[in-house]
């Protein structure tokens, strides 16, 4: 018996599977294969540190999360913006052209609010008002010119609380973990080459913003009371700093990506094609998004896992499964060149049903914006 192809696989799974999913175990650049445990630099954040599980009796972790949902969904994104074939909506801002893949809010987002095309702003634009006006009975215009928001999600906040504002939940979404975790510590010091020491340094900050300090008193800015300020070496970047111990990094005994689509979610949506539903579209276009999210799952791991500094990951093993309710998971072989022309097969089968993807749009930034922005360079 012949397999079917990788879209033939999708197209089923997208008209009654639940998720597929993609598990990935992961390995740390530093570490060898058979390492009891590995060190890696989790993501760090203000004033918390390392996100972690409730703290064990012997001091450990069950998990620790290394990658995010919301920094997983923009690793994807910066496949999808140099992917050739889908939609591109840019914006031209001194020269410097963004594409909505790379936005934060994507197509809601208020760098293409204050843009135009044409004199015209971006909201009030033909393109710009179907996309604020999409809805889960008619995403075609979505689908057509931003298929990620349909995946990654997004929300016209600026439409406020407004009844039927758009709001999209993500329907791929992802994570990597680290088990079995233990935090390390790290010792953080400066070394002056030049001997710098505080006994030997006498500097006032300066009067003149462009010299910030200065050595003579008579150009030294004054606190309230007339004095002049005083700075330290390590103000200006000179002088031996001490070593400080912060929490960075984390033993762990495994490493995992955990991703995955909800095909439920995708079949809420419909594609009305010259204003009629027709199922038929509608399979296609959830089959369309479903071979996108595998192709960028699948690009995102052959061009590697380089987080962040200490944190170079590469896969070991993985594997891809279809889950369809009461029956379970099913294996799903997937391989890039085979995600590639899924892809291809399953937009040339949306396009032939009246569901191409449009070309590009590149809107300019308005003069509000272009101000902003120079205002910013000139800081």
């Amino acid at each position: 018996m012949n397999t079917p192809s990788l879209y033939q696989q999708l197209a089923d799974a997208a008209a009654k599977a639940s998720v597929i999913t993609l598990r990935a175990q992961l390995i740390s650049a530093t570490a060898l294969p058979g390492d009891e445990r590995q060190l890696v630099f989790p993501s760090t954040y203000a004033e918390v540190g390392h996100l972690c599980s409730p703290v064990r009796e012997d001091g450990s972790h069950e998990y620790v999360l290394i990658d995010s949902t919301q920094s997983w969904a923009n690793r994807l994104e910066e496949v999808a913006d140099e992917l050739p074939d889908l939609p591109r909506i840019e914006v031209d801002v001194a020269g410097q052209v963004l594409s909505a893949y790379k936005l934060p809010h994507r197509v809601y987002d208020a760098t293409l609010r204050d843009s135009e095309l044409d004199g015209v702003s971006f909201r009030s634009t033909e393109l710009g008002e179907s996309l604020v006006k999409a809805r889960p009975d008619n995403a075609t215009a979505l689908l057509k010119n931003a298929p990620t928001v349909l995946l990654f999600g997004g929300w016209d906040s600026f439409a406020g609380i407004k009844v039927g504002a758009s709001k999209w939940p993500a329907a791929l979404s992802g994570q990597i973990l680290g088990f079995d975790a233990t935090l390390a510590r790290k010792a953080g010091m400066r070394s002056d080459p030049l001997g710098i020491t505080l006994d030997s340094f006498r500097a006032y900050q300066s009067a003149d913003p462009g010299k910030y300090w200065t050595l003579d008193e008579n150009e030294a800015a004054r606190d309230d009371k007339g004095k002049p300020i005083t700075l330290k070496p390590a103000e200006v970047g000179h002088g031996n700093i001490l070593a400080q111990l912060v929490q960075r990094g984390a033993w762990v005994k495994g490493m995992e990506l955990r991703s995955a689509l909800s095909l439920t979610r995708l079949r809420r949506y419909h594609f009305p094609v010259d204003g009629a539903v027709r199922p038929e579209a509608d399979r296609a276009a959830h089959t369309l998004l479903a071979s996108l999210a595998v192709l960028l799952l699948a690009e995102r791991l052959d061009r590697g896992l380089d987080l962040r500094a200490g944190a170079e990951l590469d896969v070991t093993n993985l594997a891809w499964s279809v889950r369809s309710g009461l029956s379970g998971d099913h294996p799903l072989p997937v391989t890039l060149d085979d995600a590639r022309t899924a892809f291809q097969a399953a937009r040339e089968a949306a396009a032939s049903l009246g569901l191409p993807f449009a070309g590009n749009t590149r809107f300019s930034a308005s003069d509000n914006l272009r101000q902003l922005f120079q205002a910013g360079e000139a800081v």
